[in-house]
């Protein structure tokens, strides 16, 4: 019986059900922890840490991640070992901070427009100031310039600490939170961002800055949004559907992408131009990529820089998300293992699929992701 309660904590984790996983876990680490092995326990605790982050509960994410720290070392490698480390700073910060609230005051249309680099921006107002920040539903957390979090009145909190970037170079960065964000007719209150130095949201010699992101913990919580040309549209009430295909992976989207008849697991990110095979991708289909196609150098980066990785560009390929279905070419695909990105994912969808499509809608309370024509 507690095996099936272990694997439905799990399932409701990916589901965005956070609460009622961790009144699954709580149940098992009191009542049947005699009966898990240290490794399901470090699992369950690493699986309360996540979801109470997403319940803004950043005090027991601190006490999991500690509880880890001091118990299951042995068990962690050296580089996730000081993952850990570094979350719960961030974590330990936030410790505090009251949980992020979400008003709706009816249903919102938000002008968007594309930025130097194509990235949907959006207009928020902090402090009496509106600013255009990227949209990104790749970004873990939501992300302000040293110089933006002074100028729109951030709170500091905490100390300094390491953010891994794409690249794998460390940036040092801090925590701050909005104490009010407008978005539309949607206010956000205690709205974490982690604060990154100007240099590293600067790219081609400062002709392209970034002054700030709207990440996954504000998208998420505005339920549902539908994508379109020029704008987001967040109706105050949600939409059901038949489709389930859309889950959180930690503090990551994922959506399910039918290819060649397989069932992929692809990250989705508005923040990206295109879409990006990973390693994996090319281990399924290696024999086939490899007679068809000739290597080549990949560029591959975000914040921090780029780097150069073996790979190739495909075509012909047919993607199917929920009811929708669109052959792309020139996909690039990385042979070479990432960190992270290998682990569970097969590819990011990328603009290059979402553009072709009228609307796109998100919905996190019913979990789907669907485009339409």
């Amino acid at each position: 019986e507690w095996q099936s309660k272990f694997i439905n904590s799990l399932i409701l984790n990916l589901q965005s059900k956070n609460a009622a996983s961790n009144v699954l876990i709580n149940e098992l680490l009191q009542g049947n922890h005699r009966e898990m092995n240290d490794s399901l326990k470090m699992l369950l605790y690493e699986t309360r840490m996540k979801n109470s982050v997403h319940l803004c509960n950043y005090k027991d994410a601190s006490v999991s991640s500690e509880f880890i720290l001091n118990n299951y070392s042995a068990l962690i490698d050296s580089s996730e070992l000081a993952d850990i480390n570094n979350s719960l700073i961030i974590w330990k910060a936030a410790e505090n901070l009251g949980q992020q609230v979400v008003t709706f005051s009816g249903d919102s249309k938000i002008s968007t427009k594309r930025d130097l680099a194509g990235l949907i921006n959006i207009p928020v107002k902090c402090s009496g100031h509106t600013e255009d920040f990227v949209f990104d539903t790749g970004a873990n957390f939501s992300v302000v310039s040293s110089s933006y979090a002074k100028k729109l009145k951030m709170i500091m909190i905490g100390g300094s600490f390491e953010v891994g970037s794409i690249t794998g170079k460390k940036i040092t960065s801090r925590l701050a939170y909005a104490e009010m964000l407008e978005i539309g007719r949607i206010k956000i209150s205690n709205a974490l961002f982690l604060v990154m130095p100007d240099e590293s949201l600067s790219f081609a010699g400062g002709l392209y800055v970034i002054n700030g992101i709207i990440g996954l913990p504000v998208i998420q919580a505005m339920k549902e949004l539908h994508l379109r040309k020029n704008e987001i549209y967040i109706p105050e009430k949600r939409n059901n559907s038949a489709l389930t295909n859309l889950l959180i992976d930690g503090f990551i989207p994922v959506i399910e992408v039918i290819n060649n008849n397989d069932s992929l697991a692809f990250t989705f990110d508005t923040g990206a131009k295109t879409t990006l095979l990973y390693s994996s991708y090319y281990d399924l289909n290696r024999s086939v990529i490899e007679k068809k196609y000739e290597p080549e150098e990949i560029e591959f980066g975000g914040a921090g820089g780029t780097i150069k990785l073996k790979g190739f560009v495909l075509g012909d390929l047919i993607f199917r998300v929920g009811t929708s279905v669109l052959k792309l070419d020139e996909v690039k695909l990385i042979a070479e293992r990432i960190k992270d990105h290998d682990r569970s994912f097969v590819g990011n969808l990328g603009q290059d699929y979402m553009g072709e499509f009228s609307e796109m809608i998100l919905n996190f309370e019913h979990m789907y992701v669907d485009f339409k024509k």
